[in-house]
């Protein structure tokens, strides 16, 4: 079987299989936070916004399990030889004609147009770029301290907006509010037991508890890092 073969091959059993699928709760809200630089930059924060409490993708150290690995799905078909033009098809295809289930998430479906236009091209182009790419991992974060490495590694941003992390999320409170309201002990209480009491107006949001393991040293890191940057530089 000749390479353009196997490649058209992966292809079609990519769109058949579903393998972009997501839950509609986590990945269809908006966001009021200005997206700017190239579509790498721009493609990244609106994956996170939209996408990446559904998806794990390394490069954008999202960590949804509700809907398939990226890195999972498209790592056999790089490995076969399937460019990053096709890679952006899949992708696009899985955008507007979403099938409304896959394989070992049953019940799981992801609405069509969850992102139109120039934001599912650049959203297309960013996981077309890094999914299934061996090695990838996030850019350094924006924001000083290693802190702000901690809340990209994360994937914090995919759930808040923080200014200071140039973060876009909408399903969680926006940070730069909240944080100057909150002691340094709510705030770890709310990032290793987040659902003990929730944030007014979010009620009904349901934030993983998997950051209970945090090490010490990176929950402190993140805790001083969202104390000293909510509303800019020097916190409040």
């Amino acid at each position: 079987m000749s390479r353009r073969s196997l490649t058209l091959k992966t292809f079609s059993t990519l769109v058949a299989g579903g393998l972009l699928i997501a839950l509609a709760s986590g990945c269809g809200t908006e966001s009021s936070a200005e997206i700017s630089g190239g579509f790498q930059d721009r493609g990244r924060q609106i994956f996170n916004s939209k996408c990446g409490t559904c998806h794990k993708l390394a490069q954008a150290a999202s960590q949804g399990n509700q809907g398939p690995n990226l890195d999972t799905a498209f790592a056999a078909a790089r490995a076969a030889g399937m460019s990053e033009d096709t890679v952006k098809g899949v992708v696009l295809y899985q955008i507007y004609h979403p099938r409304p289930s896959v394989k070992g998430y049953p019940g799981v479906s992801m609405p069509a147009n969850i992102v139109t236009g120039n934001d599912a091209e650049d959203v297309a182009a960013y996981v077309a770029r890094y999914a299934g790419v061996p090695g990838a991992k996030p850019p350094i974060a924006p924001g000083e301290g290693p802190g702000a490495q901690v809340y990209a590694n994360q994937g914090c941003g995919s759930c808040h907006i923080f200014a200071a992390a140039e973060s876009a999320g909408v399903l969680g409170p926006n940070l730069d509010e909240y944080i100057p309201k909150m002691s340094k002990a709510q705030i770890k209480q709310a990032i290793t037991n987040p659902n003990a009491t929730k944030a007014k107006g979010y009620e009904n949001a349901v934030m993983p508890n998997r950051w209970a393991n945090l090490p010490p040293k990176e929950l402190d890191e993140l805790v001083n890092f969202l104390v000293d940057y909510a509303a800019g530089p020097g916190g409040n």
